[in-house]
């Protein structure tokens, strides 16, 4: 859906942050552990350097916490960089790393391939195919949406509307439909 059609307020009302401006109702299921990435990523202390802010945010080992940014492409260099310094892909896979430690099984992304470099998205997709759990995200990326969706929800015209598959499969079916009606058979529950 295009800008202020109500993407992120989907989003922050599955995490109960907002409620929906329209009836309905969210419900998210007790043994869900959300763990969220927001567009723009900031953190608390910007003075901390990267190893200090993560063993703090995950409670392990310094060495168990520099194996892990190792995996997400932090070098012994890097890990003493401050927080606030670090690029918008570094900062994704910082946060990225830090969720996967708190063993949540739904993530949730708004926007996570705008502000990142290709180094940066190659991670973020091998820890995604890594991931077991429910992945819902707010995006334009086709490519990602291609890789990563089995289900699209469109926000257009007020309405939100559900399709099964992904970018290609949905472009295919809202071809196939009559103007202004969503495809029956491609909605979902």
């Amino acid at each position: 859906g295009e800008n202020g059609t109500g993407k992120s307020t989907f989003v922050k009302a599955i995490m109960g942050e907002q409620t929906l401006p329209v009836e309905g109702e969210v419900f998210v299921g007790p043994s869900v552990k959300i763990g969220y990435i927001p567009q723009m990523i900031e953190f608390e202390n910007g003075n901390q350097s990267l190893l200090e802010y993560f063993s703090r945010a995950v409670g392990l080992p310094e060495q168990r916490c520099r194996s892990i940014l190792a995996r997400f492409r932090f070098d012994s260099s890097d890990v003493t960089k401050r927080v606030k310094s670090l690029s918008g892909g570094e900062k994704m896979r910082v946060k990225m790393a830090e969720l996967l430690q708190q063993e949540v099984n739904t993530l949730i992304f708004d926007e996570p391939t705008n502000h990142i470099d290709i180094p940066t998205k190659e991670v973020l997709e091998e820890a995604l195919e890594e991931f077991s759990g429910t992945l819902i995200f707010i995006s334009h990326d086709r490519f990602f949406i291609n890789k990563f969706a089995n289900k699209i929800i469109v926000f257009e015209g007020g309405k939100a509307n559900e399709y099964w598959g992904n970018y290609d499969e949905y472009k295919a079916s809202i071809s196939a439909e009559p103007k202004g009606k969503p495809n029956e058979r491609k909605k979902g529950k």
